[in-house]
């Protein structure tokens, strides 16, 4: 899998304040520092990068977010359901709690981020790296999950309900008390002691 990184331009507008114009689109702007304090439901943001911000839990929903890097940024129980999410990057993130149902995600990377009770159910995952963050009990129910790469990620108390799971390669992950029926499993990668937990998950009774 070769994930498309964010397409940014050499030279960015600073800023210290979110603001935009009629259209709802902002392109090629660099923000850093702040707490944002405004609805942001619907707006596009292409090109842009994001450092040490707040989001303060406000609406994101409806956003577009292509070709943007968050760093060190605080998504705590933000609503971004039904987003459209390209090329972008989240590294040193907090998202715990943040509702992300219902996004369309591609080439999407998550890296050593907290994660946390956040709910990607219903989404549409592709072409995304998930790496060394903390998913524990969030939800990836009724997903369309294609070319996703995984690693050393914590899924504890995880619910996977209704995603099929083929070639998703679990084996460096924490998969510990996952929710599933077991349909679910139908070629997917894990290793030999995983494979254990999970026969016992759905009621095999193994024979030493």
């Amino acid at each position: 899998m070769t994930r498309k990184r964010p397409r940014l331009a050499s030279m960015l507008d600073e800023a210290k304040t979110i603001e935009y114009g009629t259209f709802h689109q902002i392109f090629d702007v660099s923000y850093s520092d702040f707490c944002v304090k405004t609805d942001l439901s619907e707006l596009e943001f292409n090109g842009c990068t994001f450092k040490n911000i707040h989001f303060n839990q406000q609406d994101l929903d409806h956003c577009t977010l292509i070709d943007c890097v968050f760093d060190h940024c605080d998504f705590s129980n933000v609503n971004l359901t039904s987003s459209r999410l390209r090329r972008v990057e989240f590294v040193h993130c907090n998202l715990i709690g943040a509702d992300c149902s219902q996004c369309s995600m591609e080439d999407v990377l998550i890296d050593h981020c907290n994660c946390h009770l956040c709910n990607f159910s219903a989404s549409q995952i592709k072409s995304s790296h998930f790496k060394q963050s903390r998913m524990d009990e969030s939800s990836f129910n009724d997903c369309r999950i294609k070319d996703f790469l995984l690693n050393e990620c914590s899924f504890i108390g995880a619910e996977f309900l209704h995603t099929p799971l083929k070639n998703v390669d679990f084996s460096s992950c924490n998969i510990e008390g996952i929710a599933l029926s077991g349909l679910e499993l139908k070629g997917v990668i894990v290793s030999e002691i995983q494979a254990v937990s999970l026969a016992r998950l759905l009621g095999i009774v193994i024979k030493e």
